[in-house]
């Protein structure tokens, strides 16, 4: 059988590569920000008359242009608004709330942000920690910003933050909202 599969196999590829056969593939997506849209999606185009396959790269944002806030988050007005509990800052803060909104009154030197599906909304931090899955950070100004986890996203107004992150699907922009 595995012998069959690889005949059938390479039988297929000679055809496409005898009968000229490209394929291009397109991305049609808008690179304004970071997040697309469901329906944003990547296309395949197959021309038969040029023998040559061709790759086409999808175009370059350009280069002055800063990532925009995802615009499926509330601004940090509502998420305030939102909040569960509301602190004030203390040396060495650990925020392991999950699926809370958390607001931190005041300036701190060093907050830690854990869990799953948290909201924190922050003034002045010198060195944010966020890690666990699904946190949304509002921050005034961040120094340095120290992030893992999975689907992270911090926003801050200030001078962009000194970033280290080794999370997954990270989003770290300036809210201009």
């Amino acid at each position: 059988m595995r012998r069959i599969t690889t005949t059938v196999l390479t039988l297929g590829l000679a055809v496409a590569a005898l009968t000229g056969c490209a394929v291009s593939i397109t991305d049609d997506q808008d690179a304004a920000g970071p997040l697309a849209s469901p329906t944003d999606a990547s296309s395949v185009e197959v021309a038969t008359d040029d023998p040559r396959p061709e790759v086409i790269a999808p175009p370059a944002p350009a280069a002055s242009a800063a990532p925009e806030a995802p615009s499926n988050l509330r601004t940090r007005d509502e998420a305030i608004a939102l909040a569960d509990t509301t602190i004030a800052c203390t040396p060495g803060l650990v925020i392991a709330d999950d699926g809370k909104v958390v607001r931190v009154e005041g300036a701190c030197d060093d907050v830690t942000v854990s869990g799953f599906a948290t909201a924190v909304v922050l003034d002045d931090v010198s060195t944010l920690t966020v890690s666990g899955s699904g946190i949304v950070v509002y921050a005034q100004q961040v120094g340095d910003l120290v992030v893992s986890g999975d689907v992270n996203t911090i926003l801050w107004r200030g001078n962009a933050p000194r970033l280290d992150d080794t999370g997954v699907a990270t989003t770290s922009t300036r809210d201009t909202r």
